[in-house]
């Protein structure tokens, strides 16, 4: 919108005709902004070479884009300019610089557990050794051509930051039919799992969490809506609801608090490449006002079919496949895909809690650049400063005390100029500074990873934080030369260096920018060191549990080669993680274990015996005491030091009728404290079953391996003298196939269409009768995705849900003349079942006409 004030300084009119010639305008207002009345960023090249031949100034192009009208580029050029920066009064409270680690605060945060996905990375490790090893993990492709504006052919290298089969996913783990995952995004299936992951590494299972936890998240806009809309025309089955629900950022957070079982805070993040440190952002907040007791943060972005970003003159896109930020040969952003989380908790509650603390976060803020900037997709500058001032008082720390700053580095020629004019302006507080403030941007790494640029940042600056080294930023030799380097702290770092700070601890702040002006920081401290205790040299119960026998398998190796390659490691911290710290599953193992190298043996089958699995648990089992003639009461102290709760006493004496009613009761365990012979009576009854269950009592730590195998409650806190503490240890080992529909003409997303006679379907007679177990048989498997289904397995078993069994009953009701209620599916879950029910409203003449 242009005022049209006319010029009113000398400045201001040459300014005025410099941008009426570039622009080809009859008149421009002092208030327009360049970039709105028809300016980019190569005609503002040539308003500096004009500034310079007629006023004799040469601003740099980051000045002309901070001052982008010409009423404050004439000030700016006058010399009387008021300072970007701060209000005074916000400036004015600004904290003593800290010399030293000032001790927990209230409102410090806890940074508990990370998991993450990035190009060349599955997990957080290899992350972690790519940053600090120099890799690039971007993939380039061979040139493209294309035509110029002037005529000519011109060559760009596409390129983008790309994960390793995002597209393979466990649905099983989470419940999901083979139909559901394929209809449901995959960047929304990556943070699913990110999140278990990342909540495992914080060594808590929601299930047995006393507290709340909330989810913070956002995504990047679905591509995979337009393949499903594209199939949604060949196959009727997948309905706008189904596309709706799984591909829409509306239920990417929720789907995570469903799956996982997490009834705190839930909430969608948009901020645009800014999402997901706003997400930090925000689950902080909600931990510091008692909204949750942990909470997770994070963002995701996968885009599938994996299009790469095309090139065009004019735009952020490298034409030379390389993000090199704060360089002189700087030219543009690359493209990436990723997905990364973290889970928070209150510093004070961690520590108490025995937490592996990654770093602490000290304060963050977040705001918006506004209209003072050159334009809506454009950074500005006075509200970076704002927000990373706004961060810094909330962390209670000066600019001179942080020693690293992740930015926000895209590598394009302009935007990182005006990154690093604003943190020059935030960082200026006048105090002595012992050493520089290294400067780095992971995306030279991996690319610009949108929605989860922030939590890559976040992340990278974590481990740095924790391990004390920071990465290098990648392809940097030259500094770009519209970079003012020399009025701020900042050197960018080329290779990997060893963080000791003097006087101060190891501090950071991490930035990050969203198109549409959104602004986020954060500042982080290194984590406080671990509270003294004394050594608990005893036996452990290590306990492992999987979803399948091949995960339990693979998650057993994994954990070997962790205490094999860690052998820092407390035997009762990892025993204590194991025990508290993972969902429990059916097929589980333990093993009674002496120290770090008695465990590897023991998890890596070298001694077969002592390594113990079972698939037989089961919630709710009664538990009946097998005592001796004498010492009953000593048996009865045994089971409740085991913290069992008994509702029968046996004893040699009990005669044959007790022993039937005993096991009259379905999956009872039998704990035997001293009396074989009756346990040899009771496996030999007739009424014995493979559910019954008999413990022999041997060893309270194998007794406890046992009644955990078994699926009881067990109080592991009771098991340990003095406190023991949560470590990161290997994640679930997921068991992923592939779930992708591409668009054109491939395989439906489920199998044809029922055809049954009576209902319009051609077999070969007109009058054939309908099949009714075929026909329900191929419902099942159309609405489950699955290419067959065991007649007496139940629809809800097999991850069926409540919608998909009402689409199915609706489905039957147009092939068959039946009247079908909901309840029918719970009263008849299987195909044999939902046969015989139809059958008989068949044969009772209950059958609906057709007209």
């Amino acid at each position: 919108m242009s005022t049209h004030q006319p010029p009113a300084t000398e400045t201001e009119r040459i300014l005025a005709e410099i941008w009426c010639d570039i622009l080809e305008l009859d008149e421009v207002g002092v208030l327009d902004n360049f970039f709105e009345v028809g300016g980019y960023s190569m005609l503002m090249q040539l308003v500096r070479e004009r500034i310079a031949q007629r006023i004799g100034v040469r601003p740099s192009l980051p000045e002309l884009f901070i001052h982008s009208t010409i009423r404050a580029c004439a000030a700016f050029l006058d010399g009387t300019m008021q300072e970007t920066a701060a209000p005074e009064q916000q400036r004015a409270a600004r904290p003593e610089p800290v010399r030293s680690g000032s001790g927990a605060r209230d409102t410090d945060i806890a940074v508990i557990g990370l998991a993450c996905r990035f190009p060349g990375a599955a997990n957080v490790d290899q992350f972690w050794d790519n940053l600090v090893s120099g890799v690039d993990s971007v993939s380039r492709f061979p040139r493209k051509s294309f035509s110029s504006p002037g005529g000519g052919i011109r060559e760009y290298v596409p390129a983008g930051g790309l994960l390793t089969e995002p597209e393979w996913f466990d649905a099983g783990y989470f419940g999901y039919t083979p139909r559901e995952a394929l209809l449901t995004d995959p960047q929304h299936r990556v943070l699913l799992e990110c999140s278990l992951e990342a909540i495992e590494d914080a060594g808590y299972d929601p299930d047995r969490f006393p507290g709340l936890i909330g989810i913070y998240a956002g995504c990047s806009l679905s591509t995979y809506t337009e393949t499903l809309r594209a199939r949604q025309q060949e196959d009727p089955s997948i309905t706008s609801w189904d596309i709706l629900t799984g591909t829409t950022s509306d239920y990417l957070a929720s789907r995570v608090s469903y799956k996982l079982g997490l009834r705190g805070p839930t909430a969608n993040v948009q901020a645009a490449c800014a999402t997901s440190l706003y997400a930090v952002h925000f689950a902080a907040r909600a931990l510091l006002s008692g909204e949750c007791d942990l909470a997770l943060a994070g963002g995701t972005s996968v885009r599938l079919p994996a299009a790469l970003d095309n090139y065009r003159v004019g735009g952020i896109t490298s034409p030379s496949g390389t993000c090199r930020p704060f360089d002189a040969a700087a030219d543009g952003v690359i493209g990436g895909q990723g997905c990364g989380i973290t889970v928070l908790k209150r510093l004070s509650e961690a520590v108490a809690d025995g937490d592996h603390i990654y770093a602490v976060l000290r304060g963050s803020a977040v705001n918006n650049d506004g209209r003072e900037r050159a334009g809506f997709t454009a950074p500005g500058v006075r509200g970076q400063v704002e927000v990373i001032s706004a961060a810094q008082r909330a962390a209670d720390v000066t600019p001179s005390s942080i020693t690293y700053l992740e930015a926000h580095g895209t590598g394009t020629r302009v935007g990182d100029p005006i990154e690093v004019a604003g943190l020059n302006h935030a960082f200026a507080d006048g105090e002595p500074r012992e050493q520089p403030c290294l400067l780095g941007s992971v995306k030279g790494n991996i690319g610009h990873t949108d929605a989860a640029a922030g939590i890559a940042g976040f992340i990278k600056t974590v481990l740095a934080v924790e391990r004390g080294v920071i990465p290098p930023s990648l392809h940097y030799s030259e500094p770009n030369p519209d970079i003012d380097f020399a009025a701020g702290p900042f050197t960018v770092v080329t290779e990997a260096t060893q963080w000791k700070p003097v006087g101060v601890p190891r501090r950071a702040g991490v930035t990050a920018r969203g198109l549409g002006g959104g602004n986020a920081h954060v500042v982080l401290e290194e984590p406080p060191a671990p509270l003294p205790r004394t050594s608990g040299g005893q036996e452990q119960v290590l306990v492992l549990s999987a979803h399948t026998p091949a995960a339990l398998d693979e998650l057993t190796a994994r954990v070997a080669d962790r205490l094999d390659n860690q052998p820092e490691l407390e035997l009762q911290d990892v025993a204590w993680t194991l025990q508290v710290g993972r969902r429990q599953h059916r097929y589980r193992r333990y093993a009674v274990v002496h120290d770090l190298q008695d465990a590897v043996r023991v998890l890596r089958g070298e001694e077969p015996g002592r390594l113990v699995s079972g698939d037989h648990a089961r919630d709710g089992r009664a538990v009946a005491l097998l005592a001796p003639e004498t010492g009953a009461a000593e048996a009865e102290q045994y089971a409740r030091k085991l913290g069992l709760k008994t509702d029968l006493v046996l004893t040699p004496d009990s005669s044959d009728a007790q022993l039937e009613a005993a096991l009259g009761t379905p999956g009872r365990l039998f704990l035997d404290a001293g009396a074989a012979p009756l346990a040899a009576r009771l496996r030999e009854h007739p009424r014995w079953t493979a559910d019954h269950v008999a413990v022999t009592a041997s060893g309270a730590r194998d007794a406890l391996g046992e009644l955990w195998l078994a699926g009881l409650p067990v109080d592991w806190a009771e098991t340990h003298a003095g406190q023991p503490r949560r470590v990161p240890l290997p994640g679930y080992p997921f068991q992923r196939q592939r779930y992708l529909l591409e668009a054109g003409p491939t395989a439906p997303a489920t199998p044809a269409p029922v055809a049954v006679a009576g209902a319009g379907a051609t077999t070969g007679t007109d009058d054939a009768e309908p099949d009714t177990e075929q026909t329900v048989s191929r419902l099942f498997k159309q609405m489950l995705g699955v290419p067959d289904v065991d007649p007496q397995a139940n629809f809800f078993d097999l991850g069926g849900d409540s919608l998909v069994a009402n689409e199915l009953l609706g489905q039957l009701e147009q092939l068959l003349p039946v009247r079908l209620e909901a309840r029918d599916m719970y009263v008849a879950p299987t195909v044999r079942e939902l046969t015989a029910l139809i059958e008989k409203q068949l044969s009772d003449g209950e059958a609906v006409p057709r007209g």
